[in-house]
This record gives structure tokens, sequence and C-alpha cells, in this order.
């Protein structure tokens, strides 16, 4: 009877014998990889033992089931697959020409620290579940301590669930599981508030506080240039990042048609300063928008003199992009200042995007304001047959009527479209500061 066929993945017994020397062991074994091929690696030692476990060494390599072995436990699997996904994101998203491939991508660097966070939670040493053995795990194990954490936040829940489908996917993947006990546990139901969209009121006393109030602990520099980019905000739907991470180079100020190119957004990881990512959060995000008279005017006032492509629209005084966490916390000191006018759950930087595209949506319709917020298309003939424009609709009219009534002073006769060029102010060179 002839020997069994090797099933792809495995190798045969391994054996050894002793040189012609005399002095050495040489062990030999057949493998057959994963496409199918034949192979016959073989290895030396001065014992039986030592050649027999370099050969193992080969085998693991050539079959690659090195790292799958080595997986046994929660925490060996998320750390494993989070490793990888890590690998992949840092080799695709270095790519000067990540921003053109389309179809699937990795995840962004920004992205993963949600993962590692979720990650963080699963092999806790205090509540977590990394120590257990993949043979352990069962979904009423997963759905329990799912459930605790949401008791605690439905938002970390949701994280966590993601993290662990594709841990435990990839583990079937790689033949460690047969099956994956994530696919029983049931969805985290979020709910998430309803979208906000401030009113006239509400955004003429933000604007107020931010010119008049002087216990804010902010320059008059600081100040300035903060009610330029809420206006920025407002009369252009960016998102607060796409703001803060402008260049002068970015902007068209003068002629008929002045616009504003979106091709990057402000990034923080932990562990390293804020910079500009050059590419949006997402392909449908770069976009040109089409500004409307009351930006352009408000971006005018602060633009220097000799302004550099370059240059920051929105410096700190070190010469970087300034941090939106910075503007947020000013935010807040304006809603403390407002002496019960202004609520904290409805004054935020997502707000104010939310109310410009309540406003579009109201004056155009929803597709329309999808296109100027960046959003992607949704649909077949949207996503296979229609081109989609880098220049987002013109919907200047209704953003200038919704930067007018932000206006707590507004102007006794407003400007009408198309705009004349005009001489840049002569400025000196602005800074976003807050003074601690």
């Amino acid at each position: 009877m002839g020997r069994a066929k090797l099933k792809p993945g495995t190798h045969g017994r391994i054996s050894a014998w002793k040189t012609g020397k005399g002095r050495q062991w040489q062990a030999r074994a057949t493998a057959r990889d994963l496409l199918g091929e034949y192979h016959q690696p073989s290895a030396v030692g001065m014992t039986r033992d030592a050649a027999e476990d370099r050969l193992q060494e080969k085998l693991d390599d050539l079959l690659g089931t090195t790292v799958v072995a080595a997986i046994t436990t929660v925490s060996d699997l998320c750390w494993d697959w989070y490793n990888r996904i890590e690998a992949e994101s840092t080799a695709f998203w270095s790519r000067p020409d990540a921003t053109e491939r389309q179809g699937e991508t990795p995840p962004r660097p920004q992205s993963l620290v949600h993962t590692k966070r979720a990650i963080n939670y699963v092999c806790a040493e205090d509540g977590g579940i990394g120590n257990l053995s993949l043979n352990e795990v069962t979904t009423l194990t997963l759905e329990q301590w799912l459930d605790g954490h949401k008791r605690i936040s439905r938002g970390r829940a949701e994280e966590i669930r993601v993290a662990l489908r594709g841990a435990f996917r990839s583990a079937v993947r790689l033949g460690i599981l047969l099956t994956d006990p994530m696919a029983g546990v049931s969805p985290v139901r979020r709910h998430d508030p309803r979208p906000v969209a401030l009113e006239a009121e509400e955004l003429q006393t933000i604007r107020r506080i931010l010119r008049e109030e002087r216990t804010l602990n902010i320059t008059r520099t600081t100040a300035d240039n903060l009610d330029v980019l809420l206006v920025l905000l407002l009369g252009a739907a960016l998102r607060p990042g796409e703001g803060a991470a402008l260049r002068w180079g970015d902007l068209t100020l003068d002629g008929n048609r002045p616009s504003v190119t979106v091709s990057g957004t402000q990034v923080e990881l932990k562990g390293k300063s804020t910079f500009r990512q050059e590419t949006p959060k997402t392909d449908s995000s770069n976009r040109t928008i089409l500004l409307p008279p009351a930006v352009v005017e408000a971006l005018r006032s602060i633009r220097p003199e000799r302004a550099k492509p370059s240059d920051w629209v929105f410096p700190t005084r070190h010469g970087n992009c300034w941090n939106t966490g910075n503007a947020g916390k000013i935010l807040d000191r304006i809603v403390s200042k407002s002496n019960g006018a202004l609520k904290p759950e409805r004054v935020s930087f997502h707000k104010l995007r939310s109310t410009a595209a309540t406003a579009i949506a109201e004056a155009h319709n929803d597709h329309i304001a999808g296109q100027v917020l960046g959003h992607k298309p949704k649909g077949i003939t949207q996503q296979h047959y229609i081109a989609r424009r880098n220049i987002a609709p013109d919907v200047r009219a209704a953003l200038q009527a919704l930067v007018e009534s932000s206006d707590p002073a507004p102007q006794q006769e407003a400007q009408v479209l198309p705009m004349t060029p005009t001489e840049p102010r002569r400025t000196a060179r602005r800074h976003l500061q807050v003074v601690s």
C-alpha cells in the first residue's frame, strides 16, 4: 500500500542519521506547501535533536506555521492581527499614489488609534479576556463580556466588537479556529444624537462673546483668527481638521470664483505632534468649494501681505498648523461666559458643519449637501456611472445668507456675487495662541 498523499501545508516524518564523518547528524523531511508544491528541506546539527529542531524551524517558515503555532490566547491573536494591519496600513499610505487608488484600502493610521484602544480593553489585566485560551472562548463568553462594556459606553463597545471581529476572522483564515465565535455576537445598537443646526441667535452669541469678552484668556489675534475660522467652517461646510490644515496655496481669493481646495486634513497621533496629512478623511473629501463673499472678506482680513503658498492660514507662533483642540477649549469658555444663552451640548465645531449642511439641504437638496460636505455617493448609478466632479456645486448664496445671519453686527449693505478683486490687507503675520 502506497504512502498517503501529503495535504497542502503539512510535512511527512522527519528522518535523521549520522553523516559520513560520524560527527554530525542530518535531518530531512518531505513537505508540501500551501500551493501544493513539494519540498525536501534538510538541516544538520551536532546531535539528533539539534538537527531535527533546525529542520522544524525551516519547515515552519516554509509552511507558514511559525506565527500560527505561537497564537494560543486571545491576547496573542489580537496583537498579531493588529500588527499585520498596522504594517499594511503603513506600507499603503506611505505610497505617493495612495490617494489615487480605488477600491478597498487599509485603515488610515489615525483610525488605528481606535483599534489599538479597543485591543487594550480586550487585553487589560483587570476585566479583560486576553488571558483566555482560544479553545476556551465561546460566543456566550464574548456576548456577556461585551454587554458589560455596552452599559458603560456603546461607542466603546462598538470599537471593541469591530476589533474582535477582525481578529477572530483572521484566526479562521489562518486555520487556527474552525469557526468564528464573534459571528453570533449581537450587534451594538448605538443611540447616536440627532443632527443639530444652530439658530442665528446662538451663532451671533458665540461671535459676539468672541469679539467682546476680555476674560477668555486669549489674545486679540487669537480671537480674530478664531472668528475667521468659525466663518470659514460655516461658509464652506469644512471639517475642523480640514480648515486648520489649510495653506494659503489652497485658497483662491481673487477673481469672480473664489474657492478653497480641500486636499488634506489635520491629524494628531499619540506620541506625535499635530501634523497635516496630505490626504483628507475619505477619497470623496477631495473637493473644491466656491466661497461666498463673507468668507472671502474674512480670510482677506488675516492674509499677510506677502503670504507664501506654503504658509499656514492659521499658524501657531512656532509656525505650525494650529491644533483644533485648543479652539475647542475656547468654545467651551465661550459657552461658560454666555450666562446660559448657549448650551454645551449644542456648541461644537461639528455642530457648525451640521448647521451649514442643513442650510444647503434646505436651499437645494440632500444630495448637493453631501457633495459639498465631501461624503461618499450612494447607489449603483452614482458609484459606477456618474463621473464625480472635484468642484462642489455652487451653493454660495445659501452659505452667504448663513454667515450673514451669524454676524452680531451685520453690514448695512451686503456684497453680491460676482466679486471684484481687492488689494490684500496689509497685516503682520498672525497666529493663534491660547494663553494659560
